[in-house]
């Protein structure tokens, strides 16, 4: 699969209609970015403490959600920079953080001569067909985090046999893939969405009653000085 393919990959996304949908839908949404937002905070205040003196580099950034998150819980803008693939969302970032620094295209070819002190992807990993293209852009993150330093990725981690254009990071994958001078803690979340969908406002009651349900894992990577 081509870069180009993957742009393809992305936008067919944004058209599938429970991306969509209303309802239900919209309760595991935001039930599942409050749950996984409340993880970064706890993990970034853990390894940094305070947050304004720290910069972030996010690698797949879309229209700029996480990176507003993350200005909000402490990050000056100044101090994050984005890299996004597709043109709309370059965009929508410049549109919405005209000050921040945006790297454009390619996540292989951010300029390394500045690092960051934490790295961060949402949902890349699984995007990306080859384990090739995987371990380049692992590679890329662990160069551009200063020693030290923390990638924090969220993705599947599992299969999903209804998407094809997708493949798990299991936790083994994501220990092969960053393992090398880096430690590793695991935190499961996100109900699996066929469940978190048609539950609504139950979310919360079932994800804490069912954790063997959660779909997704937040690994924060510490990079070794």
């Amino acid at each position: 699969m081509s870069i180009d393919e993957i742009r393809q990959t992305y936008a067919n996304r944004q058209t599938d209609p429970r991306v969509m949908a209303q309802g239900t839908f919209t309760h595991f949404i935001a039930s599942s970015v409050r749950e996984r937002e409340a993880v970064y905070a706890q993990v970034l205040k853990e390894t940094f403490g305070d947050l304004s003196k720290i910069t972030l580099l996010e690698i797949g950034a879309g229209g700029g959600h996480n990176l507003h998150f993350f200005h909000q819980l402490g990050i000056p803008i100044q101090n994050l920079a984005a890299n996004e693939l597709l043109e709309e969302r370059q965009q929508m970032i410049q549109q919405r953080f005209p000050q921040m620094t945006l790297f454009a295209g390619d996540a292989r070819d951010i300029d390394e001569s500045i690092q960051y002190d934490v790295v961060f992807q949402s949902t890349v990993f699984t995007s990306l067909p080859t384990d090739e293209l995987r371990n380049a852009i692992a590679a890329k993150m662990i160069r551009l985090t200063k020693p030290n330093g923390l990638i924090l990725s969220y993705d599947f981690g599992y299969n999903n046999p209804n998407n094809k254009s997708v493949r798990a990071f299991t936790k083994k994958q994501i220990q092969e893939t960053f393992g090398k001078s880096t430690s590793i803690q695991f935190y499961p979340v996100t109900l699996a969405p066929p469940i978190g969908r048609r539950i609504g406002k139950l979310y919360t009651i079932v994800n804490t009653l069912f954790p063997f349900l959660r779909s997704h894992i937040i690994a924060a990577i510490r990079k070794h000085a």
